[in-house]
């Protein structure tokens, strides 16, 4: 049964990282959002579940945290997040692992354009696309943002691939599949490499918890 970790997880250890009380259960809540949905529920790919989804937006979190207190001002954040939470929704096994990106963003388009309006809509297309390509740099196609909206967005899909990336050392098996610190985009997300050990013993420490209420 899919669940949240995020709650079990040491409020100590995760104060020590910078998390606030309200990112924990805004995590919470999109997690739980994605479950009642059942956006990753049919989704057989034991590395790309809901427990996946959950890290990646801790990792957004966590690398957002890191700009803020150098003083970088982000806008939109939230779109980021939504981003993060349907990234890999298109996944399945008729669509290729560089197909995705584009199915998912179709996906997430459809389920919140109650949600957001039509540039974060297409914002929040661009970055689930982007994720899963090898190219980092957006294509904004034809859609019309301001050149600071494209540095913006440009960066924030620099976060979402980087948090994905961080999450590939949960793959224990394949060693050549884990997160290359050399190719991360963010200096954040290259410091917080050297203690992502860390918070995935604190994550699996915290299913054990999740586990043992249910």
């Amino acid at each position: 049964m899919e669940k949240s970790n995020i709650k079990n997880i040491d409020i100590n250890y995760l104060n020590s990282i910078g998390f606030k009380k309200k990112q924990i259960y805004l995590i919470y809540d999109l997690i739980h959002k994605g479950i009642e949905e059942q956006i990753y529920t049919k989704i057989h790919f034991p590395y790309h579940n809901i427990e996946h989804i959950e890290r990646v937006l801790c990792y957004c979190i966590w690398i957002l945290n890191m700009k803020i207190s150098k003083s970088e001002i982000l806008k939109n954040v939230d779109i980021l997040l939504y981003a993060a939470l349907y990234h890999d929704c298109g996944r399945s096994l008729i669509v290729s692992n560089k197909k995705h990106g584009i199915v998912g963003a179709k996906i997430a388009k459809e389920k919140l354009k109650r949600n957001f309006n039509n540039k974060d809509l297409n914002s929040i297309e661009l970055l689930i696309e982007t994720h899963a390509k090898p190219n980092d740099i957006v294509d904004f196609k034809n859609y019309k943002f301001t050149e600071s909206e494209k540095e913006n967005i440009q960066i924030l899909s620099n976060v979402l691939k980087d948090a994905d990336a961080l999450d590939r050392n949960r793959i224990k098996v394949f060693k050549f599949a884990q997160c290359n610190p050399n190719y991360l985009r963010t200096n954040e997300a290259k410091e917080i490499y050297h203690i992502s050990n860390i918070f995935l013993k604190k994550y699996e420490e915290a299913k054990s918890k999740t586990r043992g209420i249910e």
